[in-house]
């Protein structure tokens, strides 16, 4: 184990105040302008930053680099733990204090692997070796109890397998693998010591049936909840996001519609109680009368009769675009949802196949990883896509956000939304990111370098698509460029958010001439609505 210092550059001054953005912490590591960023995960500890890192272009030598930051993203500094030669980082995930690393030698899915067990209280690292594993495009790496989570494709079928860190046993889960078959998340049950995986796949008449799996870590089948009961005929879930499970009581929430057709009509609550049975609540455009807010005057006008008229003709009306869930919190008593309404479009070209449609990619465990995907973010994993192949690009027009206070006794408490002006990107997952305080809703996000923050209070809108350009605390220093592709902006906590990425420092030496400096920096935030002052009406 081998601790740096002399890479970082804590900057603790004056907080800086832009309208309703305070920037507040700072904290940097000087790298070269092709070093990969670090990932983020929430632990125990504080947040733990890590990556590996290729020291000489021209070598195969690794290692592995990680920090710990506090709430004040103080650090004790940089620690550097050698790993095997040309071996780079494919997966991770934290347990208590230790952070459980996958590296793999080559991108092919027969790739040597093992795990680095990493005790962030003692920086001291214990590796296993992981062998005799099927040959998986991994989609997700989970450690539970000593064991390891696989879970990816194997001949365009999903699979998870077990592997137990102390004595190698593996176990194949039954009940994944089929044609016709996604995986929509794997959640860790530490209280239970089990998994909860939820799978869609094509029924006996080519309807889609959502599954809720619990396995054991030995891979066995605890409860199968098949939802094979859902809505009239020919509505189905179109997606969902499984709650932490509470005494096997269990909240689904997601979208629900006509998918033979493409329509979504709305949101679903699936209550699961301990005996495996169900119960839904379906709630329509009629119960959420401020659906078009985000729409200017006029357009909602017409849009909300065009509602009034398909009700009154005993008619669902219709979501025009994709409806997806992004987020829900949970209170004593009420859910806090948040929807994405956004446009797919499929076309031919270059991009990174996911493997799954758009309306059903795996959900990433975003908020322990603080929004970074392992399969997307990491910059050294690249497609098995062979490169001369054609392969769909999907596009993502976003349209709105949309927020609901819901009562765990089903009534609609509010309802709002918030543009998104059509923003595009290619990026598939979801970036928007949510803060509860009290009856304080805020919505954030970056575009390109710019903050874009929404602020609801008590449901209703307060201010919407506010813009705050990134700033430094140091008035002697000046943003070069920020590398687009890098940053991130993340919750953090309470109403506080964590931006990161790679950025092109200008600065002034203690010679008081000018020099450049290249950083992976971390930047804490807070949203305060109660700083906004809505401009003055100009007669």
């Amino acid at each position: 184990m081998k601790k740096v210092l002399v890479l970082f550059v804590f900057l603790l001054s004056q907080t800086i105040v832009f309208g309703q953005v305070k920037f507040l912490n700072r904290f940097e590591v000087r790298q070269e302008s092709y070093d990969p960023i670090f990932e983020i995960m929430r632990t125990e500890l504080g947040l733990v930053s890590f990556r590996t890192l290729q020291p000489k272009s021209l070598s195969g030598d690794r290692v592995f680099q990680y920090y710990i930051s506090d709430e004040n993203l103080q650090s004790p500094g940089l620690v550097e733990l050698p790993i095997r030669s040309n071996y780079d980082m494919i997966g991770y995930d934290t347990e208590g204090d230790r952070l459980y690393v996958l590296l793999a030698r080559g991108q092919t899915a027969n790739a040597p692997k093992y795990i680095l067990e990493v005790n962030l209280r003692e920086n001291k690292g214990l590796e296993f070796q992981a062998e005799n594993l099927l040959d998986l495009n991994l989609v997700e790496f989970l450690v539970q109890n000593k064991k390891a989570v696989f879970m990816g494709t194997a001949d365009a079928r999903p699979v998870l397998q077990i592997f137990d860190l102390e004595d190698k046993s593996i176990h194949t889960v039954q009940g994944v693998y089929g044609n016709n078959t996604q995986v929509l998340q794997v959640m860790k049950v530490p209280d239970l010591e089990t998994l909860e995986v939820v799978v869609s796949r094509k029924g006996q008449f080519r309807n889609r049936e959502t599954l809720i799996l619990t396995y054991d870590m030995f891979g066995n089948l605890v409860r199968e909840v098949k939802v094979d009961q859902f809505g009239s005929t020919d509505q189905e879930i179109l997606d969902g996001l499984l709650l932490a499970d509470k005494n096997y009581q269990q909240v689904m929430i997601g979208s629900f519609g006509q998918n033979a057709r493409g329509a979504h009509q709305g949101m679903y609550i699936m209550e699961i109680n301990e005996f495996g049975e169900y119960k839904f609540k379906l709630y329509t455009l009629e119960d959420f009368p401020n659906f078009y807010n985000y729409l200017k005057e006029n357009q909602k006008e017409k849009k909300d009769k065009q509602v009034e008229k398909e009700l009154e003709q005993n008619k669902i009306p219709t979501i025009r675009n994709t409806y997806a869930i992004r987020d829900v919190r949970e209170t004593e008593d009420a859910f806090y949802v948040y929807f994405d309404q956004l446009n797919v479009t499929i076309s031919r070209g270059g991009g990174r196949p996911t493997g799954y449609s758009p309306f059903n990619t795996y959900r990433y465990d975003r908020l322990s990883r603080m929004g970074y995907a392992p399969y997307y973010m990491d910059p050294l994993i690249t497609s098995n896509v062979m490169q001369n192949q054609l392969y769909n690009f999907t596009e993502y027009k976003y349209v709105s956000a949309h927020f609901a206070k819901i009562a765990k006794q089903g009534q609609v408490i509010w309802d709002n939304s918030a543009t998104y002006q059509d923003f595009t990107t290619g990026y598939p997952e979801p970036f928007g990111e949510i803060a509860i305080l009290g009856e304080d809703l805020y919505h954030a996000y970056l575009e390109d370098d710019q903050i874009i923050a929404s602020f609801f209070r008590n449901g209703e809108k307060v201010f919407e698509r506010l813009s705050f350009g990134l700033e430094l605390e140091n008035e002697n220093e000046r943003i070069r460029y920020s590398d687009l592709e890098t940053l991130r902006l993340v919750h953090w906590y309470d109403n506080y958010f964590l931006i990161s990425g790679r950025q092109s420092i200008r600065f002034l030496n203690s010679e008081n001439k000018e020099e450049v400096k290249d950083v992976f920096f971390m930047n804490k935030i807070v949203l305060d609505g109660d700083l906004y002052q809505p401009e003055e009406k100009v007669d």
